[in-house]
């Protein structure tokens, strides 16, 4: 019976997984934003329930025997840690779930996106690491990436749009998120999102604005491209790694996988040279990852599983000549 119903729940959590990406990801909703978190919060809560039954644990209130706990008791439950990233990261959504009748507006997006999109990577896991539930059996791993809504915003547009209450609701969330970000480097929290500009010859179309003084002590660079990296390159090195063994593991196999070990590749297969797999943030001095490298490294050990020990060999030939 139990298998029954765990089965039953966690193909329904799965549903509304799917129905969170599709709801964001379709740019003619409106409700984008707020039908996220709400699909996405029941879909966490559905696992979590399974977890808990599966694990022998009540999952009804003590003193209500006929209803099931919160998804936040859930989180308490499974996560005991309360400074557990992927604990932070649901209480954030969970948040954002609560305040969707209030205060929420569309430009808000930008907020929330990056521990939403954290979010989404981990359901992914933790639906794998309980149940062996492969996701993306269901959807590619490269649909799992939110789209944000590209339009411009500032603080000015927002007050003009929305007047004070919104306005002061929306700076103070911001101001928040954007504190826990900048504290926290682990991605199972959020993704961080780097800000990449181009420079502009007519002032109506600038963002923002400055002049070059001739006895500057500080050198400006030029960036010619603006690039949208939060989106397409949102993972670091260390996250790839961890993301293609998780694959791996979803297909039965186990590997160990370093720095190292990436580097070997991305040097074999020249990948740092395409804007496709890497982007080189000047400002920051770091490398932004893709999905695709994800995916590229994931298919090459499925097809070549001895990869590494094959590169390593061609190595030691080389340095023997």
């Amino acid at each position: 019976m139990s298998n029954n119903l765990i089965n039953n729940m966690l193909d329904k959590s799965e549903e509304a997984f799917l129905m969170a990406i599709e709801i964001y990801n379709k740019p003619t909703i409106k409700y984008r934003l707020e039908g996220f978190a709400f699909f996405i919060c029941n879909a966490w809560e559905l696992l979590l329930k399974a977890k808990m039954i599966k694990d022998g644990k009540n999952i009804y209130y003590s003193d209500k025997p006929n209803r099931t706990i919160s998804l936040s008791n859930c989180i308490k439950s499974l996560f005991t840690n309360d400074k557990d990233p992927i604990r932070k990261n649901l209480e954030i959504l969970i948040g954002l779930r609560n305040t969707t009748t209030h205060y929420i507006i569309k430009e808000m997006d930008t907020i929330y996106l990056p521990f939403m999109q954290s979010n989404v990577l981990n359901y992914s896991q933790k639906l794998f690491e309980y149940f062996e539930r492969d996701i993306t059996e269901k959807i590619n791993s490269s649909f799992m990436t939110l789209v944000v809504n590209n339009e411009e915003i500032t603080d000015e547009k927002i007050l003009s749009n929305y007047g004070n209450n919104i306005f002061d609701r929306y700076i103070k969330i911001k101001n928040e998120t954007q504190k826990i970000i900048s504290d926290n480097s682990n991605e199972k929290l959020a993704i961080k999102i780097d800000l990449n500009v181009k420079i502009v010859k007519d002032k109506k179309d600038a963002k923002t604005t400055f002049r070059i003084a001739k006895d500057g002590e500080e050198p400006i660079r030029i960036i010619k491209e603006l690039k949208d990296t939060n989106l397409t390159h949102c993972f670091n090195q260390k996250r790839v790694r961890e993301l293609v063994i998780d694959n791996l593991k979803r297909k039965g196999i186990e590997i160990k996988f370093t720095q190292y070990d990436l580097k070997l590749i991305c040097d074999k297969f020249d990948l740092k040279s395409s804007e496709k797999y890497f982007y080189k943030h000047v400002l920051t001095n770091s490398w932004g990852c893709t999905q695709q490298l994800v995916d590229f490294i994931t298919d090459l050990f499925i097809k070549e599983p001895f990869i590494l020990d094959n590169i390593k060999q061609e190595l030691k030939k080389q340095k023997v000549i």
